[in-house]
């Protein structure tokens, strides 16, 4: 493969509990201590189907040149959060689970602030209100690292000084006690520098966790020589997907599919009355028949993996392979607890074992 990634989803990487400490250097840059769960060094220099872009523009952009993933913006605007995140997978925060990257941010402002980060949350589409975030940066002349989750309604950030422009950050978590640990040192809780409480079932309120990664400016000039990525890695964990042949249990491998388009309804979801009936339809590309659909195989409906309770397929009139889907309201609601948009995913498994999925957002309230 001419790009460095490996996607393994039956995964139990036992990578140790490293010491976890500020401002040390435990592993070497882009060092792998163990198989790999999921890498990534961007050496292609190009993005390939393993992430999706968000929160870009003309004067904010992100792309993998010189073997890396570097960010630009001007110092006009004011940039959130932009990068890529993981397109149609995700972590399983039932178990534990270690990452690391390799960030570089040599430039700061007398004016603006700035920095580049990885982190997880559960918005599909990128951080915006849920997420927790570490990576390196600016705030004027001050170099420093830096920290920032957010739970919906409040969001905490925290600076320590930082010495050296080329880091490696570490983010792991403990499934058993809900905790999430930040460090540039290594995994667990010895010496972390952060550590958040109740990640998920407290701050986050519902999975899965998308994996970003991402600079951000208030009013700064990031120049892309200066300001990357490089080397990421999952070193433990398990992966989830939409896609059966990525599924936990199935031996894992490259995601193979049929790409599909998804329709909801509805597409408001109510959270509480009405009826417990949802209804997905899949359109699959041209050039499949219906021959080719499997009425024994029964699609499932993501987050949660929940099993339809009705299915049947149909030719349209564009001769497209149709797929009409039903779920139980009150099982997706169960899996997703917080209000607003959501992505869902419904997937299954045609008669020759090639899996179809289709995605599209929904809201919820």
């Amino acid at each position: 493969m001419n790009r460095n990634v490996v996607l393994f989803v039956i995964v139990a990487v036992i990578a140790g509990r490293m010491g976890v400490c500020p401002r040390h250097s435990g592993v070497a840059l882009g060092q792998t201590t163990s198989t790999p769960v999921l890498q990534d060094n961007f050496d292609d220099n190009k993005k390939g189907t393993l992430w999706k872009v968000f929160g870009t523009s003309a004067k904010a952009t992100v792309t993998e040149t010189n073997k890396r993933l570097q960010f630009s913006t001007t110092s006009d605007i004011d940039v959130p959060f932009m990068g890529y995140i993981g397109d149609k997978w995700w972590i399983d925060p039932n178990q534990d689970f270690q990452m690391k990257i390799d960030l570089t941010f040599d430039v700061f402002s007398y004016e603006g602030n700035g920095w580049v980060c990885f982190g997880l949350t559960p918005e599909a589409t990128g951080p915006q209100e849920l997420y927790a975030t570490l990576g390196i940066g600016c705030s004027g002349v001050f170099q420093n690292y830096w920290a920032e989750w957010h739970d919906g309604f409040i969001g905490r950030v925290d600076f320590v000084g930082r010495p050296k422009p080329t880091v490696t950050m570490y983010i792991s978590y403990d499934s058993w006690y809900d905790i999430l640990y930040l460090s540039d040192y290594g995994y667990g809780p010895e010496g972390k520098w952060k550590a958040i409480p109740g990640f998920v079932k407290g701050s986050l309120k519902r999975a899965p966790l998308y994996v970003f990664l991402a600079a951000k400016s208030e009013s700064m000039t990031l120049p892309p020589t200066s300001v990357y990525l490089d080397n990421f890695l999952i070193e433990k964990g398990k992966l989830g997907s939409p896609y059966q042949s990525t599924d936990p249990g199935t031996g894992g491998g490259q995601v193979r599919d049929v790409e599909g388009t998804l329709a909801m309804l509805p597409s408001t979801i109510q959270r509480s009355g009405g009826s417990d009936k949802l209804t997905a339809m899949i359109g699959l590309p041209e050039g499949i028949p219906l021959e080719d659909w499997d009425p024994r195989n029964v699609p499932t409906l993501s987050p949660g993996t929940i099993a339809a309770t009705a299915h049947t397929a149909f030719v349209w009139v564009d001769d497209s392979l149709k797929i009409l889907t039903a779920f139980s309201k009150t099982k997706l609601m169960e899996v997703v607890t917080t209000n607003g948009e959501v992505e869902v995913h419904v997937a299954g498994k045609l008669k020759d074992g090639r899996s179809y999925a289709g995605s599209c957002l929904v809201t919820i309230r």
